[in-house]
């Protein structure tokens, strides 16, 4: 993505002057890398500046943001990470160099001080407390008193424990497996960790290919042995020991160039399940890309002996030439419908639920923006509900350059959580989603996902409405709505908003619904004061949040982790994770934004990440737990 240098100078950064930075509430202005005609400088002058500079969204940060990343987060983004085709288009040299600039550090991987590591040996294999997105069967994250270790009453008896600093990194998002008394978590650059619960030390370190982003699956591997299953970035799936770490076998789930495994894995009865997104999505902002041949999905392995099994396309049919863009390059359709998020397990009916996002390309499939159900065995479709239809959309619709953006664009209003199976106390299964456009979906599980209700919360956004999941306790449940005002989705070439509700005020909060009819029982709004003077703050709920006895507890953009009451949303208990922290690693730790999983509570503890630089938000590299005060 070259432009010429004349394009650049025209957003007022010369040097001295500050970079356009959107304006969030209370958010200042970061000292700008310096403008000084550097290789860093001209690179990003002639490679990154259309999209990270001027006229942004969220959606591409810019310099602010990109400065207070590490130089390893920057240039792991541009060789494994999300502008991996945009980073090919540069030299090894050209990569580091921009890295550098942006941020003002010299490239250095920091190693972990043998100091971290613990001086004995782990436990053999034990009791899973928590493993996968959800916790276990069902994946609703809720946790009964006697897996959590605490209920509602002793939070505000909370004491921080441990931080764990991870090396170089910028955001944290991979969800913790508890096992015992171990921690196996990922990380950004797909170094995994097996960490004591109680002390916080290392008891070993696995390398993985690429970043490991979703959580950390337990289950039966080769021989029975108990073993952790996870994917990275690139695609490919690993099968670990859950004691010592040692290799049982890998494989990989991609089938096209830009598939990616944004979401977790999820295992049941042998199986191991991944779910398959795509960068293409990204890669359409060049004008000259073929946009677009890729299709979201699942693939299946054997839990034993990596064999394949079976591979579920979202997109049925087979990409075709169905026209050419502005500059003249081909386009194909259809396309799209990642699947970001983790797959849920229904072992009752034998059943396998995603949800979808949008296509990239039109003419637009009724696989899209979408609830699907797979029969485990198989791999096909037994039935899908669309949330909303017709919706077309891909990141050159935010570029200058928009040729592959569908004409006319969608909203970009995915189902970007993992639906839960949810009981109530009289016995009833609903199957409970959330979608990007502030909608909240009901699903009949027994009646091939019928409709029995739906209730909006929000106007939604390209960034949610209900983002990242929801949670119940059979009694209600409990729904974060983001509506970020920052992530409304408008047609370039019109510049009309893509949202028909998109003039209604946004109505962000953690939201309680009863299940019978999904009513709202009470809403929790956020604090915007939080926000008063602390660069990148956004007071809004985006992650996924943990229900346990009598509480829900939601991170939220602004670096907060607050636990509200079941019965009437009132804050029970509130810690300020975006600041500076002394870890026990020795690894420097600073606490950003909460965005992605929810907080894993097992054993008295709970744990949960701090810092996410995506979307213009705070980076941060920890994971910290909490436990009663001793």
């Amino acid at each position: 993505m070259r432009i010429a240098a004349a394009m650049f100078a025209g957003i007022a950064l010369t040097a001295g002057a500050a970079p356009a930075v959107a304006q969030y509430p209370g958010r200042g202005l970061l000292d700008p890398p310096p403008m000084d005609d550097s290789p860093g400088m001209q690179v990003f002058v002639s490679s990154c500046a259309e999209c990270h500079a001027g006229q942004r969204t969220v959606r591409a940060p810019g310099l602010t943001t990109l400065g207070a990343m590490t130089p390893r987060a920057v240039l792991s983004s541009l060789e494994g990470g999300r502008m991996r085709r945009h980073g090919e288009q540069l030299t090894p040299e050209e990569r580091r160099t921009v890295a550098e600039w942006l941020t003002g550090e010299p490239l250095v991987e920091t190693r972990l001080p043998s100091s971290a590591f613990c001086a004995s040996p782990p436990q053999l294999a034990g009791e899973v407390h928590w493993s996968g997105w959800g916790g276990g069967e069902g994946e609703t994250g809720f946790v009964d008193a006697a897996r959590a270790g605490l209920t509602a009453a002793d939070l505000p008896n909370l004491e921080l424990a441990w931080a764990f600093g991870f090396p170089d990194a910028s955001q944290v998002r991979s969800k913790p497996a508890v096992v015992d008394d171990r921690v196996i978590v990922g990380s950004a650059y797909g170094e995994v960790y097996s960490i004591d619960l109680e002390t916080g030390c290392v008891h070993w370190v696995f390398a993985a290919d690429a970043a490991v982003r979703g959580a950390i699956a337990i289950g039966d591997g080769p021989d029975g042995t108990q073993t952790a299953f996870f994917g990275d970035f690139a695609t490919n799936v690993y099968a670990i020991d859950a004691t010592t770490g040692a290799l049982h076998w890998r494989a990989t789930a991609g089938t096209h160039a830009d598939h990616v495994v944004t979401g977790s894995v999820a295992v049941h009865s042998g199986r191991v399940f991944v779910p398959l997104s795509s960068m293409e999505i990204i890669t359409a902002g060049d004008p000259t890309h073929e946009c677009c041949t890729s299709s979201g999905g699942v693939a299946a392995f054997s839990a034993e002996t990596a064999e394949p099994l079976w591979e579920f396309r979202t997109v049925a049919e087979e990409p075709r030439h169905v026209g050419e863009n502005e500059a003249g390059t081909r386009l194909f359709a259809p396309s799209g419908a990642p699947v970001w998020a983790s797959p849920t397990v229904d072992a009752t009916r034998g059943l396998l639920y995603i949800g979808t996002g949008e296509n990239y390309t039109r003419p637009t499939t009724g696989g899209s923006d979408a609830i699907t159900a797979l029969d485990m065995e198989t791999g096909e479709a037994a039935w899908t509900f669309q949330g909303r239809e017709d919706d077309a959309w891909n990141m050159s619709c935010l570029s200058p350059r928009f040729q592959n953006c569908p004409a006319p664009t969608g909203p970009d209003h995915d189902f970007g959580m993992a639906p839960i199976i949810v009981t109530a106390e009289d016995g009833s299964q609903l199957l409970i989603a959330g979608q990007k456009s502030g909608m909240v979906w009901a699903l009949d599980p027994d009646s091939d996902g019928e409709l029995v209700w739906a209730r909006r919360v929000g106007r939604g956004s390209s960034l949610g409405g209900i983002h990242w999941g929801l949670t119940s306790d059979g009694r209600r449940a409990y729904v974060p709505n983001v509506d970020n005002p920052f992530a409304i989705i408008s047609d370039p070439r019109s510049g009309a908003s893509t949202q028909m509700n998109a003039e209604d005020p946004p109505t962000p909060g953690v939201y309680a619904l009863e299940l019978a009819a999904g009513e709202v029982l009470w809403h929790a709004p956020p604090d915007p004061s939080v926000c008063a003077g602390r660069a990148g703050c956004m007071p809004f709920f985006s992650a996924a949040p943990t229900a346990i006895e009598g509480a829900v507890l939601a991170g939220s953009l602004d670096g907060h982790l607050r636990a509200f009451s079941t019965e009437d949303g009132s804050v029970l208990w509130d810690v300020d994770t975006a600041r500076e922290f002394e870890t026990v690693n020795g690894v420097p730790g600073r606490g950003g934004a909460i965005d992605g999983p929810g907080p894993v509570v097992a054993r008295g503890y709970v744990l949960v990440n701090s810092g996410y630089d995506l979307f213009s938000q705070m980076p941060g590299n920890l994971l910290l737990a909490y436990r009663l005060r001793r």
